[in-house]
């Protein structure tokens, strides 16, 4: 089995979140705490993991991009 378990110190953490919260599935999923965007991921194979862990990041590129915007227009 392989674990991961990544700790981000984000602005919006919990916004991100609940972003990625509806993707979230038994072996990989995110939460929040303290200001820090968690992801854990548990999975057989080392593919899933890097597929799950380049997926995240993708999407967390994509929220902080929409966020920044969002701040400049003063929403």
């Amino acid at each position: 089995m392989l674990f991961a378990r990544l700790s981000l110190n984000l602005d919006f953490a919990d916004l991100i979140h609940e972003s990625l919260k509806p993707d979230d599935m038994d072996w990989c999923y995110t939460y929040s705490k303290d200001g820090f965007l968690i992801i854990e991921i548990k999975t057989e194979k080392i593919g899933a993991m890097i597929n799950a862990l380049e997926d995240y990041f993708i999407n967390i590129r994509a929220l902080k991009s929409v966020i920044n915007a969002l701040k400049e227009i003063n929403l």
